[in-house]
C-alpha cells in the first residue's frame, strides 16, 4: 500500500470514479424518522478496501460532501467531508494493515469502527447544528441502520469486487 502516490491521470480518474459512486449511492436513501438510511456507507466500505487510506478519504468524503451540497443538506457538507473522510481513512487503514482488505473478519471489525466514527461524528455535528445534545439522539437509529445495511451488503460483496478489479488490473 503506497499512500504517497504521485498525482497522475489514472489516479485522478480513479478518485473521480469512486467519488461519483459514493455520491450516487448516497442518493439511494430511505427516510427513518428524523434521519435517513442510505447506501453511501455501503460504497464507502467497498471503496475503503479497494483504495488506500488517503484516496479512500478523498473519494468517500468528497462524494458524500457533494451529496450534501446537491441534496439540499448544505449545513452538513463540512461535517460530512471530515466525518466520512475520516471514516473511510480509518477503515482503509485497518483493512490494508491487517489483510489488504481480503479478510472478512478484519473487514467486519474495520466496518464496525467506521460505523462508530460516523455515529459519534454525526451526533456531535447534529448537536452543533441543533444547538443541544438531546435532539441528536433521535438520529441515532438511522445511523445504526445505515451502518448495519452497509455491513450486510459490503461484507460479502466488497472482497469479490476487489478481487475482480485486481484480476483485471483496472485499479
Amino acid at each position: 500500500m503506497d499512500i504517497n502516490k504521485k498525482w497522475n491521470t489514472r489516479r485522478i480518474v480513479r478518485l473521480a470514479f469512486f467519488m461519483a459512486i459514493n455520491l450516487v449511492a448516497t442518493f439511494i436513501k430511505v427516510p427513518i424518522g428524523t434521519s435517513m438510511m442510505h447506501l453511501g456507507t455501503t460504497t464507502l466500505f467497498i471503496t475503503a478496501i479497494i483504495l488506500n487510506p488517503i484516496d479512500s478519504a478523498i473519494a468517500c468524503g468528497g462524494g458524500m460532501f457533494l451529496f450534501d451540497i446537491l441534496g439540499n443538506f448544505l449545513q452538513y457538507a463540512p461535517f460530512t467531508l471530515i466525518i466520512k473522510g475520516l471514516m473511510a481513512f480509518v477503515v482503509s487503514l485497518i483493512v490494508h494493515k491487517k489483510s489488504n482488505g481480503m479478510n472478512y473478519i478484519v473487514n467486519f471489525f474495520a466496518y464496525i469502527i467506521g460505523g462508530i466514527i460516523s455515529l459519534v461524528g454525526y451526533y456531535f455535528a447534529n448537536a452543533i447544528l441543533l444547538g443541544n445534545f438531546i435532539s441528536p439522539i433521535s438520529k441515532i437509529p438511522g445511523s445504526i441502520l445505515t451502518t448495519t445495511v452497509g455491513i450486510i451488503i459490503a461484507l460479502p460483496i466488497g472482497i469479490q469486487v476487489k478481487r475482480s478489479l485486481k484480476n483485471t488490473n483496472s485499479f
